[in-house]
């Protein structure tokens, strides 16, 4: 495996401000058994076969049909994204990939509602796999009450009137042959502290009581 892309400063700055006001070294590792959570799982992380981190944007392609790739701003390492709607109720998936995918792979995906109106809809190309009862391997989907949705994530970190959003960060420890790549490609030695950090996320809005919006993100840096 090769190692993860590293991240302008400004960037990583921002991840790790947004993510969580703690120094490094002191999250705790992901697979750490305790009471709280400290990371999404791979079910949450996984939807039609794909799983964060470990498909691209190419395996989606190859599965769902081709479609143009957009970056989700202007600036210029922004966000790549491609989407999919149903030729049924109109639903929206979207796959993303940023700095930490290499802009290839996964990185984080969303589900939108007709009602949560996509503004690019019209650039989806259309699939009869997505709907509005397309969920994750967890059971994460649209419709969800913040009842149900607290039965498959615990409580969120934030809730709020119309969304509640799950962040966590968490280390998780690296291969010998990450630690190996981390010198070859970014000549960083990572022998004496081989730990990713990892970021994940679930976000969730709501119209009338149900989840009207969902997006579910993880990305590791060093």
């Amino acid at each position: 495996m090769q190692a993860k892309p590293v991240v302008s400063a400004f960037l990583m700055l921002g991840i790790v401000t947004c993510a969580a006001q703690i120094r490094r070294g002191q999250e705790p590792l992901c697979k750490q058994e305790g009471t709280a959570r400290a990371d999404i799982t791979d079910a949450d992380a996984t939807i039609l076969g794909f799983t964060i981190a470990h498909a691209s944007l190419e395996d989606v392609q190859a599965k769902l049909g081709s479609t143009e790739l957009r970056r989700v701003s202007k600036d210029e390492e922004s966000d790549v994204s491609i989407c999919y709607v149903s030729p049924a109720d109109r639903t929206i998936l979207v796959f993303y990939s940023g700095a930490m995918g290499g802009w290839k792979d996964i990185t984080w995906f969303a589900l939108w509602s007709r009602e949560a109106m996509y503004p690019h809809s019209s650039e989806c190309a259309s699939s009869s796999l997505v709907s509005r009862n397309l969920a994750t391997v967890s059971g994460l989907r649209l419709g969800l009450t913040k009842k149900e949705l607290e039965k498959i994530a615990g409580r969120p970190t934030k809730d709020g009137t119309r969304s509640v959003k799950y962040d966590y960060v968490c280390r998780s420890k690296m291969t010998a042959d990450e630690v190996k790549g981390m010198k070859d490609v970014n000549g960083w030695d990572a022998t004496s502290d081989p730990y990713f950090d990892r970021m994940s996320w679930i976000e969730v809005l709501y119209a009338h009581g149900a989840a009207s919006r969902l997006d579910i993100g993880r990305i590791e840096s060093y």
